[in-house]
């Protein structure tokens, strides 16, 4: 690290100047994978385009008919095989715990937090300037993932209608994926002081920040809000939450019955030449006077729920931001 005078004060750049100084390689590595994946989306969503355009998706003015219904089912067997798309879950824990764990800690591990504090700038400006630089840095390349991802996932997304509680589409396509990766950032940089060794803090925040968004994705997400009911059918957009059938008598089905009937659906129900049912589940539960009852988010509360998680994990990025800029101010000597 460049040395200077403490009576005289740091340049104006000299703090962003020691940041890339001293993060570079890390910034490195970062802008590679964006690099290594956009070539794969790129390469993939050029495919995908040329494939749609093959199997004449473009005629299809709805997907009801056995015809296209058969072509967008073609269109999305192939696509999980160009992409490892649930990696992308981890990129915000990956990302995160490689910039900030050792941000903090390789300086207490190594002991060059006595020199760097004491320079010009102080410890205060240098933590704030390093926090905002390497968040701006986080934000941009998480958007431009996200950007990729959209671009990459739009053939397949306009024939099968995802609701938006589905897999990716959540996670990448609004402002959620850049405020998780500035929580796994801030957990990785307080983790760090607290631990004070930089491959606990980078193994403890990837595990921690990863198994957070993996229960988020499957589980959690969906109490955000209560869940609207309806007897009948859903919007292509909407998450679907859960389903449950009443019988003719009024009685709700248990997990147990609800399989039963099922089965009974399966080995009454004659195919179609091509080996697909001849009769939907829905409409042969219909028939013998089945209600279907489904617990739903309307497609509407997509951009509430984004909100709402980005709200909650900004208030908890500002927690950690102000006690760790507190721990550097008054418990580090």
């Amino acid at each position: 690290m460049t040395t200077t005078s403490p009576s005289r004060a740091l340049p104006r750049f000299g703090l962003a100047w020691v940041t890339w100084r001293q993060h570079r390689f890390a910034c490195y590595i970062l802008l590679g994978m964006l690099a290594g994946f956009a070539v794969l989306m790129v390469a993939g969503g050029l495919q995908a385009r040329s494939a749609y355009d093959q199997l004449g998706l473009g005629r299809c003015a709805s997907f009801a008919g056995d015809r296209c219904q058969h072509l967008r089912m073609e269109l999305f067997d192939w696509y999980p095989q160009q992409f490892p798309f649930l990696f992308l879950l981890l990129l915000p824990a990956a990302f995160g715990a490689i910039t900030g764990g050792p941000l903090i800690a390789r300086e207490l591990e190594t002991g060059t937090y006595r020199f760097a504090w004491t320079q010009g700038a102080g410890r205060t400006r240098w933590l704030l300037t390093k926090l905002f630089l390497i968040a701006v840095m986080l934000a941009a390349v998480a958007e431009a993932y996200g950007a990729l991802y959209t671009w990459y996932n739009a053939p397949l997304d306009h024939v099968m209608h995802f609701g938006f509680g589905d897999y990716l589409r959540f996670e990448l396509e609004g402002i959620v994926f850049p405020v998780q990766t500035l929580l796994a950032f801030t957990a990785g940089v307080f983790a760090g002081l607290l631990t004070r060794r930089t491959l606990v803090a980078v193994g403890a925040v990837f595990l921690g920040m990863s198994g957070l968004v993996l229960a988020l994705v499957f589980k959690l997400r969906r109490y955000y809000m209560t869940p609207l009911v309806t007897a009948g059918r859903t919007g292509p957009r909407d998450w679907v939450v859960g389903r449950a059938y009443v019988d003719p008598n009024g009685h709700l089905l248990d997990t147990g019955n609800s399989h039963i009937l099922f089965t009974k659906y399966l080995a009454q129900l004659p195919s179609s030449s091509d080996g697909t049912s001849s009769v939907s589940y829905r409409d042969w539960l219909l028939a013998r006077h089945y209600t279907i009852v489904t617990s739903y988010h309307p497609a509407g509360r997509f951009w509430t729920f984004q909100f709402i998680e980005a709200g909650w994990m900004g208030l908890l990025i500002l927690l950690l931001g102000i006690a760790t800029v507190r721990l550097v101010r008054r418990r580090i000597g």
